[in-house]
């Protein structure tokens, strides 16, 4: 997060504007009452939630909203909905739009193994927590065969992050489309993320530790991505269609990336939608910035003046 800070505080620098730091904390009184006092033209919204989870990230939107202060990124609505997994995936299918067969689970809801006979026998399952991103609650345990593991693991997520979704695991490919519309939606160059496919790791997932943990096998194993990847055109075109619809489907604003993956017959499934991705040089997006020749500092002046006009 304080990369992000960093470089957009940068290059703000570099087209001319002065900025400050703004902290969002627990107490929202505390932060009407700074929002209401600042005589800021834009606020540039990087806020992801509290104490390592999503939480608030919806809320603190529509509070901006609410006051009225310019922001950049998605509105208060898109951020609620793609954060709530299951509700995006009833979207996504309810408009035609590819995504995996899933299930809901409900945080006290008794759990019958034999109700996922018939997924677990069309092939593996993956468990996932029906409300975080940033891979939070995804390990290689989070792939499962058989009934014993499934119950486990729904049992864990349950536990630690609430709702859960068993979604029906797609081995194949996997891609990522950046869109940036400042104001008219431009897909950036899609990238494909590059699976060490070595034996260390059991499961071609993009986990938790393989995104955030130095010591663990899977991080040092890696997951890059390759931007522009090596994609057939119509493989290529088809998923930037897709993820297009979904970006305008869902609400999004500014920017946004679609996670998807591609089965062995070639067939195309929306993953998830995020919506204000990381913008830290390091991470993906900044990456596709890059690639597509626009750079960073392009960007950022985009985001503000996109805000502004808004306003």
């Amino acid at each position: 997060m304080l990369e992000s800070v960093e470089a957009v505080e940068a290059a703000l620098a570099i087209l001319g504007h002065s900025s400050q730091r703004m902290a969002v904390g627990p107490d929202p009184v505390a932060l009407s009452v700074e929002l209401r006092g600042t005589k800021a033209d834009v606020l540039v919204n990087l806020f992801e939630g509290h104490h390592g989870t999503g939480a608030g990230e919806s809320q603190v939107a529509g509070l901006l909203e609410l006051i009225g202060v310019p922001f950049t990124g998605t509105g208060s609505e898109g951020l609620a909905l793609v954060r709530d997994k299951a509700r995006t995936k009833w979207l996504l299918s309810g408009a035609g739009l590819p995504t995996p067969a899933f299930q809901l689970v409900a945080t006290d809801e008794p759990v019958d193994a034999g109700r996922f006979e018939s997924a677990l026998a069309a092939g593996p399952l993956i468990v996932k927590p029906a409300h975080e991103d940033a891979s939070l609650g995804i390990g290689q345990a989070s792939v499962v065969t058989e009934r014993t593991s499934l119950a486990l693991q729904i049992g864990e997520v349950r536990r630690r992050y609430g709702p859960v979704l068993v979604e029906q695991f797609i081995a194949g490919r996997e891609f990522n489309v950046g869109i940036i519309a400042l104001p008219e939606a431009q897909l950036l160059p899609l990238a494909e993320i590059e699976f060490p496919n070595d034996g260390r790791v059991p499961w071609n997932v993009v986990t938790y530790d393989a995104k955030w943990d130095p010591a663990s096998v899977e991080y040092d194993a890696g997951t890059p991505a390759r931007c522009p990847a090596d994609a057939a055109p119509e493989l290529a075109a088809e998923i930037q269609r897709i993820s297009l619809a979904a970006f305008r489907l869902a609400g999004c604003r500014d920017y946004a990336r679609v996670d998807l993956r591609v089965d062995s017959a070639g067939r195309v499934y929306i993953l998830e939608i995020n919506a204000n991705p990381d913008i830290s040089p390091s991470a993906g997006l900044a990456r596709a910035i890059r690639v597509s020749g626009l750079g960073y500092d392009g960007f950022v002046g985009g985001l503000v003046g996109t805000a502004r006009r808004r306003s």
